[in-house]
């Protein structure tokens, strides 16, 4: 017995639903895209600027690509009385960021304070000693057939010996001398 074309066609047109429905049921059972704010690195340092590298990672556990179409981030410090906002900004102009099916994708994003952050912070690095800073915001994932926007933060701690050795070069004897006076004088000017 000999299947007409129309039947063919049929066919084909249920297969075709059925893979459809099938892709689309396993990425609802499937949860999404996991990120991850893994570490915050100075690259910088003068008296109006401080530069970092943001290192973001996302897991992609569909069997399909996925592409970052945009990621938005905040840095807070989170002094003891009220948080002061650092920085906020955005991966546009970076392009699109490629995900491969089930795989993990690192993603460093440069991040800049501008003058009165970096006085403000570095006001409170020399009378506290370390800092602590929030990193926050959400990505914008385009999987094909849902595109969430996927929020994330992480607390981070930077050190004052961090900073300071930023500043000088990595200098370890002065940035040690000059972070013990740094806590002298803070006891000094800031304990009353």
């Amino acid at each position: 017995m000999r299947m007409n074309t129309s039947t063919i066609s049929a066919l084909f047109v249920v297969f075709i639903l059925s893979a459809v429905l099938f892709l689309i049921g396993s990425m609802i059972v499937i949860k999404e895209p996991t990120i991850e704010v893994q570490d915050v690195k100075i690259t910088s340092l003068t008296r109006s600027t401080m530069s970092f590298d943001i290192k973001i990672v996302i897991t992609n556990p569909y069997p399909l690509g996925a592409t970052v179409t945009e990621i938005a981030y905040t840095i807070t410090a989170q002094k003891p009385n009220e948080p002061l906002l650092l920085a906020t900004g955005t991966t546009e102009g970076m392009g699109e960021i490629k995900i491969a099916r089930s795989s993990t994708t690192d993603i460093i994003i440069p991040a800049h304070i501008n003058n009165s952050g970096v006085v403000t912070a570095g006001m409170h690095l020399l009378t506290d000693g370390d800092m602590e800073i929030l990193v926050s915001g959400t990505a914008k994932i385009d999987l094909k057939v849902l595109q969430p926007s996927i929020p994330f933060s992480k607390e981070f701690i930077i050190a004052r010996e961090e900073v300071i050795s930023e500043l000088l070069g990595g200098n370890e004897i002065i940035s040690e001398l000059l972070t013990t006076g740094a806590e002298i004088v803070s006891k000094h000017l800031f304990s009353k």
